[in-house]
C-alpha cells in the first residue's frame, strides 16, 4: 500500500502544469462594435384644432355671432345685485345677426370654470336680420383669481330652422 500512495504522489505531482505566459501582446480579434439602435420614426405633429366657428343656418336663415367686450374682463368689486360676494366682473356680450332671417334666442346656458352655472328659457331675445342686440353679463365670486366663463344660446330663426350657438370663452381677469 506504500508503494501505491508514492506512486500515486508522483503521479499527481507531475500531472498540473503552468503554461508561460505569452512575452508579446495578444492578436486576438477585436469584437465588433454592436450596431447602433434603430432611430424611430418620428412622431406626427398633430393637426392644430381649428377655432370654432358659428354653424351658419341653412341658406337664407338667421346666423348668430357672438363678440364679448371687453374680453379679457377686468376686476371691478362694484356691487351686483342679488350678490353679496366680493369679486364681481361686468362685460356686454354683443349678439349679431348676420343671416337674412330674424332670430329669436328662447335658452341660454351660461358656463363658470367649466362647470354648469345656469340655465334659462324663455328668453324671448328677437334679433333682426342684419341686427344686433347687446347683453350686459355680470359675474361675482368669493375667489379674486382668474376666471373663465362662456355663454350658449339656442333657438330658432323666422324660418323654423334651429340655432345652436357656443359663445367665445371670456376671461375674467385676477384681482
Amino acid at each position: 500500500m506504500a508503494v501505491f500512495l508514492g506512486a500515486l504522489a508522483v503521479a499527481t505531482t507531475t500531472c498540473g502544469g503552468v503554461e508561460p505566459s505569452p512575452t508579446a501582446p495578444s492578436t486576438a480579434t477585436p469584437a465588433p462594435a454592436p450596431a447602433p439602435a434603430p432611430t424611430p420614426a418620428p412622431t406626427p405633429t398633430p393637426t392644430p384644432t381649428p377655432t370654432p366657428t358659428p354653424t351658419p343656418s341653412p341658406s337664407n336663415g338667421g346666423v348668430l355671432q357672438v363678440t364679448i367686450s371687453p374680453n379679457p374682463v377686468p376686476h371691478s368689486s362694484s356691487p351686483i345685485p342679488n350678490c353679496t360676494l366680493p369679486n364681481t366682473w361686468t362685460y356686454e356680450q354683443n349678439l349679431d345677426n348676420v343671416g337674412t332671417s330674424e332670430i329669436i334666442l328662447s335658452d341660454r346656458t351660461d358656463f363658470f370654470d367649466g362647470a354648469l352655472f345656469s340655465q334659462r328659457s324663455g328668453l324671448g331675445i328677437v334679433i333682426p336680420a342684419g341686427s344686433k342686440q347687446k347683453l350686459t353679463t355680470r359675474f361675482c365670486s368669493a375667489n379674486a383669481f382668474e376666471h373663465h366663463t362662456r355663454t350658449d344660446f339656442t333657438g330658432t330663426d323666422a324660418k323654423n330652422n334651429r340655432i345652436n350657438f357656443t359663445g367665445p370663452e371670456v376671461t375674467l381677469r385676477a384681482k
